[in-house]
């Protein structure tokens, strides 16, 4: 598989050998990073390890992974952190904010015009069916990484600042359970903060948050957005060009009933055998029942209206499904099968790229051991996700 093997299963380690081509001061306490907005020259290097001494991922490894995955910044490659959350109410409301280190010909979906590699960015969706978004470039990126498993004097285990855009993260517990992001731009006329704990534990891959209680309290420009919902926390990073590496892509995340659900699919370009890479996490009333990147644990493949390519599967540009089928292995002979359906465009460009947010339903069946029977356990549990695809081959491509 290209890069992204290892962005999305087991991560760095804080021990690695690592020469960070942007500033950097490091102490017994903690490590703070500084992310010139200039493009870099020469190779950039990435962390894809994780230090798990007795096989256990522990509190400064944890903490590790909220801190920038590679050496510098040049041309071809990205980093960020994501958050997000979407109302339990209402699957319309939702908020989601990125802090990006990229350029656009590393992440295509970034403004080419944009000098700066440092780019904060934010997108909204209201109950009314509206949406906006809005992004600002920073002058410098700051993020501090406690080093001992405490909190830093400000209460602090984990922070980002990307400097003269208003938006910034902190993290204050040490298992980094509890995070808020805030938003304070007036050149963007937005301000509020997403607060959210977690309810479910930590697990030992790109997901630092699966699953969270979120509270949402912002002001966009003139407009409330006000909602507790399901909240979530990751890392993305790669050392290529995110072409070079994704045919296709699909994620999200969601709350239905007692499970937390998260999924990730994944086709490498250039790959004439269409292998199929994937993660996948499970938990019920926070306690985890599946977190691995074991291919026969979750199946997902798009749904489309009749005379449509929405449900072809390879993928191709264009091709816009009605939602998603997900089927996960659970414990022995029992599955978790999950109907997604798209109801609100949060982002995207109908193409290459799209974000949604929408209501999710689903069952868990225990399948006979010659797979020829099976019978419902749970039925009829319901819910709501956000989710997206990439799409970047084209029809006729080799």
């Amino acid at each position: 598989m290209a890069a992204f093997t290892l962005s999305w299963t087991v991560i760095l380690t804080a021990a690695a050998a690592f020469a960070l081509g942007f500033a950097s001061t490091f102490s017994t306490s903690h490590s703070t990073y500084r992310i010139p907005a200039t493009v870099q020259n020469g190779p950039a290097h990435a962390r894809f390890e994780v230090d798990t001494p007795g096989g256990k991922l522990g509190i400064q490894s944890r903490q590790s992974l909220d801190a920038p995955m590679l050496s510098s910044i040049n041309s071809s490659v990205f980093d960020w952190w994501y958050f997000d959350a979407v109302s339990l109410d209402d699957p319309r409301e939702s908020l989601v904010l990125t802090f990006f280190t990229s350029t656009a010909d590393a992440f295509p979906f970034l403004d080419s015009t944009q000098e700066s590699v440092l780019i904060a960015y934010a997108w909204a969706s209201f109950r009314n069916g509206s949406s906006w978004s809005g992004y600002l470039p920073a002058t410098l990126a700051t993020v501090d990484i406690s080093g001992d498993g405490e909190a830093e004097a400000d209460g602090n285990v984990s922070s980002g600042m990307w400097n003269d855009t208003g938006l910034q993260w902190n993290a204050s517990k040490e298992d980094l359970s509890a995070y808020e992001v805030s938003v304070n731009s007036p050149e963007l006329d937005v301000k509020g903060k997403l607060s959210f704990t977690s309810i479910a534990p930590h697990v030992g891959w790109v997901n630092l948050v699966p699953d969270a209680v979120g509270s949402v309290d912002m002001t966009i420009r003139g407009s409330r957005l006000d909602f507790v919902g399901a909240a979530y926390h990751d890392k993305n990073w790669s050392d290529r060009n995110f072409t070079e590496s994704v045919r296709s892509w699909y994620w999200g995340h969601g709350r239905l009933g007692a499970y937390s659900i998260v999924w990730f699919s994944y086709l490498a370009i250039n790959d004439p055998t269409n292998t199929t890479y994937v993660s996948s996490y499970v938990a019920r009333d926070g306690e985890t029942i599946v977190d691995a990147c074991d291919v026969s644990l979750l199946t997902v493949r798009p749904t489309g209206s009749p005379n449509t390519t929405g449900s072809r599967y390879p993928p191709y540009v264009g091709d816009i499904p009605d939602g998603f089928k997900l089927d996960f292995a659970l414990r022995e002979y029992q599955r978790l099968r999950v109907n997604v359906s798209t109801e609100s465009k949060v982002a995207g460009d109908g193409e290459y790229y799209m974000r949604w947010t929408g209501s999710i339903k689903g069952e868990v069946v225990e399948v006979g051991m010659d797979s020829s029977s099976e019978s419902v356990l749970e039925s009829s549990i319901t819910g709501v996700a956000v989710f997206e695809q990439f799409h970047m081959l084209e029809r006729g491509s080799s």
